[in-house]
């Protein structure tokens, strides 16, 4: 098979999927350079974070559940460490101290609350740059005489009009 084409998966193959990584705010070179790697883990990890809300908002928190959500604040951080540019992993390193032994509920809450902020930006920040980019597809395709619907013609069929 030519590389690049598709196999079917079998039991001990994977099919080759295609990543996509979203280059976040100005263009950049090098280890300044905002982007999300894995933008599907992102999102994930997004919504773990939502979930574990409804746990934080106890008026007490038990021990246990105080201890639960550290360790799902901490593999979270982990998981969006390695999902994102070099730049944003810093960012996030500063934004949540791990240092402490033992935070109370309020400090988890306030980490809790700082990485739902900040990687529900990051989540914003992806659709933005997505629907910046469908836009600017959209805009190319019209710019070259093709019609909503992709083909050459303005009724978007794809058969070349002398070819009709």
């Amino acid at each position: 098979m030519a590389s690049g084409e598709r196999r079917p998966a079998g039991r001990d193959q994977v099919a080759p999927t295609s990543r996509i990584v979203v280059a976040l705010g100005r263009p950049a070179q090098g280890p300044k350079a905002c982007r999300v790697e894995y933008p599907e883990r992102v999102v994930r990890m997004w919504a773990l974070l939502n979930e574990a809300g409804g746990e934080l908002q106890l008026e007490t928190m038990p021990p246990e559940s105080l201890a639960r959500v550290q360790r799902l604040l901490k593999a979270v951080s982990a998981e969006l460490e390695r999902s994102v540019s070099p730049a944003l992993a810093e960012e996030l390193r500063h934004l949540v101290d791990w240092g402490r032994a033992e935070p109370d509920a309020s400090e988890v809450r306030i980490e809790y609350a700082s990485m739902l902020g900040w990687v529900g930006g990051l989540v914003i920040g992806m659709y933005s740059q997505l629907e910046d980019a469908k836009r600017d597809l959209r805009m190319a395709g019209h710019s070259a005489g093709r019609g909503p619907g992709g083909g050459d013609s303005p009724g978007g069929t794809g058969v070349p009009p002398g070819d009709r």
